[in-house]
């Protein structure tokens, strides 16, 4: 599984995403060394900062590979190859038929828009094979198009010299089933060294589903952006697919990917510095509080039965226990020996009693609350002890 990292293209379609052109280099840089088979560097053509972008990645990486997008003409091609510069080899152009081109109201006018879109397909293919040595075909929209016409272009623009076809959920219209037979039909109708890529998007959550399913279907190459982030609902996340592919992948070489998952939280914390945005305190994997745990039920889990669960420590975070009116023994046990208080010179009984008090108060208890608590039980112990 090549993983396509996006969020420096498409993940700052999102509102209120920007970033500078330095932003974007460093991010690159820190992408590759996370281990990502293929940085979107961007696309050149949509301002100024995006053509500095593009340039500045291809300057500051080394081995992997780039993407960059244009539009479906000539002189996007031709800026796109002269940003690349001299990392050129290591780079591929990725287009897509223009969307209004696929949209047609009856059937006499469905097929001549239909044979309009591949004529121009394939010509397209054939000139960005002339400046890059590889080409990515979007079969954009693809929940919302008739399926053979798809396989039919997809067949047509591999014919004309495109490396890689991505299927793309555009408009998140497609669930796991639906998508993985796609995938598979497309996969079927391409030659074995065309690689097939998803581009699944999140407006009803399945974009890690959806994902899933088309790796599982046959696709080599999955599309995903850091948090989720991008147009439509955001993309298939970065971490969750990594995540997917670590404890449920196993041994399954369709999900074997180059990635050192030590590094992801230092890069996802880069680029929540950078961009300035605000996740949900509970994002999976990635949320503040994601992995802070006050409820008693879950405090008290045995250390066999966790180890069977994610690790946090797999992408550099930690489980950690919090003390409020939902916690238990187990809990607050736990918070002794983490403060490192002998629990042979307390009550835990009484302890409990009062954390709770204090609990039914202020909700959350925080560390020093506790150690003021812990402490006045312990002075307690003492006096009635005299």
């Amino acid at each position: 599984m090549e993983i396509f990292e996006t969020t420096l293209r498409d993940g700052e379609q999102q509102a209120y995403l920007h970033l500078m052109a330095q932003q974007k280099e460093a991010l690159a840089i820190a992408l590759e060394q996370l281990g990502v088979d293929i940085i979107d560097a961007g696309f050149p053509a949509a301002s100024a900062v995006d053509l500095d972008g593009v340039r500045r990645i291809a300057r500051a990486t080394e081995q992997v590979q780039l993407s960059v997008l244009c539009r479906p003409v000539t002189r996007d091609i031709r800026m796109a190859h002269d940003a690349v510069g001299a990392a050129a080899a290591r780079s591929r152009i990725a287009t897509s038929a223009r969307p209004f081109d696929l949209l047609a109201r009856g059937p006499a006018e469905r097929s001549a828009g239909f044979r309009k879109t591949r004529d121009r397909s394939r010509r397209l293919m054939q000139e960005a094979r002339s400046w890059f040595p590889r080409a990515q075909y979007y079969l954009i929209c693809a929940g919302d198009r008739d399926p053979s016409f798809l396989v039919d272009l997809a067949a047509d623009v591999a014919a004309a010299g495109a490396t890689h076809v991505v299927i793309a959920d555009t408009l998140s219209t497609m669930e796991p089933g639906s998508f993985g037979a796609l995938v598979k039909q497309i996969r079927g109708a391409l030659p074995p060294d065309v690689i097939v890529g998803v581009h699944c998007h999140n407006q009803l959550g399945l974009s890690l589903m959806n994902s899933v399913a088309g790796i599982r279907a046959g696709a080599q190459q999955v599309e995903v952006t850091i948090g989720n982030t991008g147009d439509g609902g955001g993309n298939a996340a970065l971490e969750q697919v990594l995540a997917y592919a670590h404890f449920f992948g196993g041994d399954d070489p369709d999900f074997a990917n180059g990635c050192k998952m030590s590094r992801l939280n230092d890069v996802i914390e880069m680029f929540l510095a950078y961009s300035g945005l605000t996740l949900s305190p509970n994002k999976a994997l990635i949320g503040e509080i994601s992995f802070l745990v006050e409820t008693g039920i879950h405090q008290s889990i045995p250390d066999h039965v966790k180890q069977r669960v994610f690790q946090p420590k797999v992408i550099g975070r930690a489980t950690r226990n919090v003390i409020g009116r939902h916690s238990g023994r187990a809990g607050i046990a736990d918070q002794l020996d983490r403060l490192r208080i002998d629990p042979a010179r307390i009550d835990q009984g009484a302890l409990y009693r009062e954390v709770m008090k204090a609990a039914e108060q202020t909700g959350l208890v925080a560390e020093a609350e506790f150690r003021r608590i812990a402490a006045q039980v312990m002075r307690k112990e003492f006096c009635d002890a005299r």
